[in-house]
């Protein structure tokens, strides 16, 4: 079991999969930001990459790894491995092909590391479109994944509290890009990605902090939360000033090499602790 060595108390931040970009590319185009005549500099890659990772574990995060396959340029982005609470997970199941061949690779690592994997029938994208703040679980759905897939994950996780939104924006082709709860109180987000309805029933739920569109377009609502410390893209100085009013700290990374794909800070990562693990 790789979690021998896990310390609550000498790691806050938690627990996380991470998978280091040995194969990471743009071979094809599934959401708005790929173009496969626009591929990431790999050197360049890695280097952000390593960044992330040491902010991470600078900011008391446990860390555990899943080797990157051969031909799954987009397993780096390990938020789309599944939805984990305690030590049962909800498997993705891609909607695209392209990303289909990644779901036995992260059951084999799940099922390694003494997690019970669960698969829904529909269409469901792990932690990319399922977040969980505290015990309610906000789901987008539209894109990605199923709302009836979202019912099925909740049902077989034990999910009393269900707050399903559907996102509008194909640049925001999952909730994580848009969304990202800082504590059961307060979230960031991207209010041009929800209905107005939606967004007014995020509301209901938390305090909402409404990130510019320019902001949004470099993904800072893709973020990592390690308690008051947030780890986020570079170049988004009004979010980060918004951030400080409410006593958070941001660590900004560059990561426009991953952003190529579509992807970014929470992307690249998977929380394996939740309410009840």
């Amino acid at each position: 079991m790789t979690t021998l060595g896990f310390s609550r108390d000498l790691f806050p931040g938690g627990r996380w999969m991470v998978c280091r970009p040995r194969d990471y590319d743009v071979r094809y185009s599934i959401n708005p930001w790929m173009n496969t005549a626009v591929v990431p500099d790999k050197a360049l890659a890695a280097a952000q990459w390593g960044n992330l990772h040491h902010h991470l574990l600078r900011l008391g995060a446990w860390l555990e790894y899943v080797d990157h396959a051969d031909g799954q340029p987009d397993m780096v982005f390990t938020a789309n491995a599944g939805l984990v609470r305690g030590k049962d997970v909800v498997l993705s199941r891609f909607r695209h092909p392209e990303r289909q061949g990644e779901e036995r690779h992260f059951r084999a690592w799940f099922e390694a590391n003494g997690f019970t994997v669960h698969t829904t029938r529909g269409s469901f994208e792990g932690e990319g479109d399922a977040l969980f703040c505290g015990n309610r679980l906000f789901c987008g759905y539209g894109f990605r994944s199923e709302v009836e897939a979202h019912k099925e994950a909740a049902k077989i996780l034990g999910v009393q509290d269900l707050v399903p939104v559907q996102l509008q924006d194909p640049r925001f082709y999952h909730l994580d890009t848009c969304f990202c709860p800082l504590n059961e109180a307060v979230a960031l987000v991207y209010p041009g990605a929800f209905s107005s309805q939606d967004l007014a029933t995020l509301g209901r739920c938390m305090e909402l902090i409404r990130v510019p569109e320019h902001d949004a377009l470099h993904f800072v609502c893709n973020a990592v939360v390690l308690g008051k410390n947030v780890v986020l893209p570079a170049g988004c100085p009004d979010t980060y000033g918004m951030l400080a009013q409410r006593g958070f700290t941001a660590y900004p990374v560059p990561l426009g090499e991953f952003i190529k794909a579509g992807g970014a800070a929470k992307c690249l990562s998977l929380k394996l602790e939740q309410a009840g693990g």
